[in-house]
């Protein structure tokens, strides 16, 4: 026999081995199947908050340390108090008015240096902090 008709043969038998030796349960998917749809939804929960607010620049961010302030589901931190001169975060960090960036949705967002609940207000080198703030009117 030939060497490539042994490999089909080889490759054939190998397939009905497979075939035969299928244990599942009638009705349930197979296993390969069952990881598929396992990792496309574990990438589609993943990327969901970066699609959320993809407008979030790349230096605050880089798509993880930002996020939406005030009452709301998707909130992780209260509304930053408007006091003079600026807006005081929850946990006391200051951002003068004119160190802040429009808001694209009308709330309050923040970017905290590594994504912590209590990081810094992320500040890039000459450029305005990363505190989001509605404009007035909105």
């Amino acid at each position: 026999m030939g060497e490539a008709k042994r490999r089909r043969s080889f490759l054939s038998s190998a397939l009905q081995d497979a075939a035969a030796d299928d244990r599942r349960e009638p009705g349930t998917l197979p296993l390969w199947l069952v990881a598929i749809l396992v990792v496309a939804a574990g990438l589609a929960i993943w990327l969901s908050p970066a699609r959320a607010h993809s407008w979030y620049p790349y230096e605050c961010c880089s798509d993880r340390d930002c996020w939406p302030m005030g009452p709301d589901a998707d909130a992780r931190e209260p509304d930053p108090q408007i006091v003079p001169g600026g807006y005081l975060t929850h946990d006391g960090h200051f951002v003068a008015d004119r160190d802040t960036r429009p808001s694209r949705d009308g709330r309050f967002h923040v970017c905290r240096a590594a994504g912590a609940p209590n990081g810094d207000p992320i500040r890039p080198a000459g450029r305005p902090a990363c505190l989001f703030v509605p404009q007035r009117g909105s």
